[in-house]
């Protein structure tokens, strides 16, 4: 009896599950985005005989079902603490090591870092042949390039330091390069990079400034201030996981008081947004956001400008530069194109560029697409 009775309720549950999860998924209205996942969701898909006819139909249907299953979030979740369980440390490629640490899988690609290298030197030899004006290529290594020893076993991995001398190697003369590696190294004991996020810190940020430009001390003792708790960075969201302590974001206050204009329509003083630490992306509080262009106000008693082609890895770094140009001009090149030489003609203080990137940056995407020369 009880057996038949476990029976009837399984069958129960895999039937309601399967028909009535959908149904609710119908008339559930859809998001666009997954916040704590960090992803665009899949839309529902448009049902037409072509569709039907090529299949298309139903694999995005099916896509679409799994992105707007009702409490997703809890769903995944609980998946991924099973699968933590039984002994797996990789989501998305994503490792967590026997401290909780997160760090993303590095594999080497070669033909993505050729492909960016190339135009890098394209728009370097453009500014030195027609301007005279030297770049520098700052290329910043993520967590794993430090901790690869937390690594679980079996861990698959490339050496960043070795893609780093490969970058460093094929250059050319028109550009100087740069890469934070050792000092972070020297310094990897410290909270130089956050937990649950891609991002340095702006700890980590503030040694290679100094690094870079060869700054042993400041002027008075440096006022750096915890902003917020509970922040859940983009290697969280690809590696759901309850109970997993969130990063703390620490600022320095003494670089924030400078003007600056964002995306052209939008102006603030100060370079920090306290209301991005409400938002679920709190690293944005560096640089109200993720902005395609930007110019600071800097110290005006320097009349030197810089143009900087940056990643979001560039936010934390910059105010530091605030003492040393009069104005600081921002290009995000995944997002904006910029007509160098109609605004260098516009703009003829800039004689200094800097180029920011981590190194999966250049890894992953051709960001550096021909450019207006």
């Amino acid at each position: 009896m009880n057996n038949n009775f476990l029976k009837y309720i399984t069958i129960i549950f895999f039937f309601g599950f399967i028909f009535i999860v959908p149904i609710i998924t119908l008339f559930t209205p859809d998001k666009k985005i997954s916040e704590i996942e960090n992803k665009i969701l899949t839309p529902l898909p448009k049902l037409t005989l072509d569709n039907i006819l090529d299949k298309s139909f139903m694999t995005n249907f099916d896509k679409y079902s799994n992105d707007h299953i009702p409490l997703r979030t809890d769903f995944l979740k609980l998946k991924n603490s099973y699968n933590y369980i039984v002994g797996n440390r990789k989501f998305r490629d994503v490792y967590i090591s026997k401290d909780a640490k997160f760090m993303e899988q590095f594999i080497f690609n070669k033909s993505t870092i050729d492909q960016n290298i190339y135009n890098i030197k394209n728009i370097s030899k453009f500014l030195y042949d027609n301007y005279d004006i030297k770049s520098t290529l700052m290329v910043v290594p993520t967590s794993i390039a430090f901790y690869e020893k937390e690594l679980p076993p079996f861990s698959i991995t490339d050496d960043q330091r070795k893609a780093l001398n490969y970058i460093d190697s094929n250059i050319g003369s028109t550009l100087n390069f740069y890469s934070p590696y050792e000092v972070l190294n020297k310094h990897k004991d410290s909270p130089i990079y956050f937990n649950t996020d891609h991002h340095w810190t702006q700890l980590g940020a503030r040694l290679a400034y100094q690094d870079l430009y060869k700054k042993d001390s400041f002027a008075k003792p440096l006022n750096y201030k915890k902003v917020c708790d509970n922040f859940f960075g983009t290697y969280y969201s690809k590696a759901l996981l309850p109970n997993i302590k969130g990063d703390s974001i620490y600022a320095y206050q003494d670089f924030n008081n400078f003007k600056i204009s964002v995306d052209f329509d939008k102006k603030f003083n100060t370079l920090y947004d306290e209301n991005k630490l409400n938002t679920k992306n709190k690293y944005q509080y560096f640089l109200h956001g993720d902005p395609a262009f930007a110019i600071i106000d800097g110290n005006s008693n320097n009349n030197d400008e810089i143009l900087i082609f940056k990643d979001s890895y560039a936010h934390n770094f910059i105010p530091f530069l605030t003492s040393h140009y009069n104005k600081i001009h921002v290009v995000d090149p995944r997002y904006y194109n910029i007509d160098l030489k109609s605004y260098l003609s516009k703009n003829k203080n800039i004689n200094n560029v800097l180029f920011i990137n981590n190194i999966q940056t250049l890894n992953s995407n051709n960001i550096y697409k021909q450019n207006n020369l």
